[in-house]
């Protein structure tokens, strides 16, 4: 199966499969799968084997679901190089309320240069066609200015408590024109 790619301006976001997140066990073979460089900090603390397990879970349940759990930040520099930067996604296809909660993680050289605003800009507009959903909601912490910040900047709007304490939750409403 081929992967599922969106090019953006400076980067590239490859959905992740069960093969790449398997491959996550052998950077060696990641940065191969992913034709890319992977910085000796990957992952992200965000981003650990829970997670991991979780979207290798929700793709062996669903083949239908690649590209609605992680997908990896590629950076493309002048010469065509690309560096594995972090991820974004989704916990999976949306619920029966057409509700998918969403996630991004940069590592830490690379933050502050917009590359996750970018990046989750590119996933929602893959995401947002699909006719079953309603509301995209983010969960972070009110010291997490940048965070916050990013999902400002993609149109999320504070909507109240998150799930883990101390947590502040923001949504996006998608309309279908209807």
């Amino acid at each position: 199966m081929p992967n599922l790619t969106i090019r953006l301006d400076r980067l590239e976001l490859i959905a992740a499969t069960k093969g790449l997140l398997q491959a996550e066990d052998d950077l060696r073979q990641l940065a191969q799968c992913l034709q890319a460089d992977i910085p000796g900090n990957w992952p992200m603390p965000l981003y650990d084997n829970d997670a991991r397990q979780h979207f290798l879970r929700v793709l062996s349940e669903n083949p239908e679901s690649v590209g609605w759990t992680a997908w990896y930040i590629l950076l493309l520099d002048d010469a065509g190089r690309r560096t594995l930067i972090g991820s974004v996604g989704a916990c999976g296809l949306p619920d029966d309320s057409g509700t998918i909660v969403i996630g991004y993680s940069l590592l830490d050289q690379f933050h502050g240069k917009g590359h996750a605003t970018e990046a989750l800009r590119g996933f929602l507009e893959w995401v947002t066609p699909h006719p079953h959903l309603r509301r995209v909601v983010a969960d972070t912490f009110p010291h997490l200015t940048a965070s916050i910040r990013v999902l400002e900047k993609n149109g999320f709007v504070r909507c109240g408590a998150g799930t883990d304490e101390g947590s502040i939750r923001f949504e996006l409403v998608v309309h279908h024109g209807d």
